[in-house]
Parts: structure tokens; C-alpha cells; sequence
């Protein structure tokens, strides 16, 4: 039988998933107005950008926390607008990989200049600096436990330079 939550554990839960989404709605908000494309292509241009400009597919869409049919679909939205394309693995013909072009590059670097703001109201300004950055250790904690690995932070001056 499962242990019975206290209050402040569920409430826990519920307030990180109601962040969570608000964040989501705030910066898909911003990033159609700014680029034209929903949240969850951001979400894979940056996850290609920060691997240094490819992944495999499977690859991707573990990263993700997606299914391989949803991220075919997302690619394929990002193909039509020249902002990611598909190639075969080297020495694995039936190997996929998606990668980053550099007209998608430039719409990260557009959406990163726009979003500064955003990310300052929602999440940094009501915050102390010694509570975000416990919040940041706190957060990478739980990613480790439900992900295998911390991600994300990463600025444009800190990705990896591009696959060749």
C-alpha cells in the first residue's frame, strides 16, 4: 500500500505542476509572437542546439519525454519553416538524426533577446538571489531523479559549437 501524503507534500506536487504549466503558457505565448512556432518546437530547436546541433531521433525524444510519432510531427513542422532537418547516421542507415539549421539557430538567438524580461518577472524577480539559486539545486535534484540528468541554463555563449 502507498504511504499517505501529508499536505505540504501534495501541495508540493500541485504548486510545481501550476508553475509548470504557467511557465509553459507564458513562454509559448512569447515565443509564437516571436517566432512563429508552439512551445514544444522551442523546446526542440534548444535541445538540438544545446547537443551541438543534432541528435538522434530516439535520442531526441527521450530528451524530450516524448513519443517518437509526436516529435516526427514537431520535426516535420520545423522542416516546412527551414529550421531543422533530417539526416542519416553515419554508418547506420536506418539511424535518424535531426538537427538544428542555422535559420533555426537565429530564431533561438531572436526569442532568447525577447524573452530576458519574461523570465525575469515570472521567476527570478519575485525571488531573493539565495532563493533562486537554492531553487536551482532543488530543481536539478528532482530532474536527476526523474530525468537521469539536469539540463537546461544554458546561454547562447555556452553552446557547444556545431556538429560537422
Amino acid at each position: 500500500m502507498a504511504d499517505i501524503l501529508e499536505s505540504v507534500q501534495l501541495a508540493l506536487f500541485e504548486r510545481l505542476i501550476d508553475v509548470g504549466r504557467l511557465l509553459e503558457r507564458r513562454s509559448d505565448k512569447l515565443i509564437r509572437e516571436v517566432g512563429g512556432i508552439k512551445f514544444s518546437q522551442y523546446e526542440v530547436l534548444i535541445r538540438l542546439r544545446n547537443a551541438g546541433g543534432e541528435l538522434r531521433m530516439t535520442d531526441l525524444a527521450n530528451k524530450l519525454v516524448s513519443t517518437p510519432s509526436g516529435l516526427t510531427y514537431q520535426l516535420t513542422l520545423l522542416e516546412k519553416d527551414g529550421l531543422a532537418e533530417r539526416g542519416v547516421v553515419e554508418g547506420d542507415d536506418r539511424g535518424v538524426l535531426a538537427r538544428i539549421t542555422p535559420k533555426g539557430r537565429e530564431l533561438l538567438l531572436e526569442i532568447s533577446a525577447r524573452q530576458s524580461a519574461m523570465i525575469l518577472e515570472s521567476t527570478i524577480d519575485p525571488l531573493t538571489r539565495d532563493e533562486v539559486d537554492e531553487l536551482h539545486r532543488m530543481l536539478g535534484l528532482l530532474q536527476i531523479a526523474m530525468r537521469g540528468e539536469a539540463t537546461g541554463g544554458m546561454l547562447p555563449s555556452q553552446v557547444p559549437t556545431a556538429i560537422s
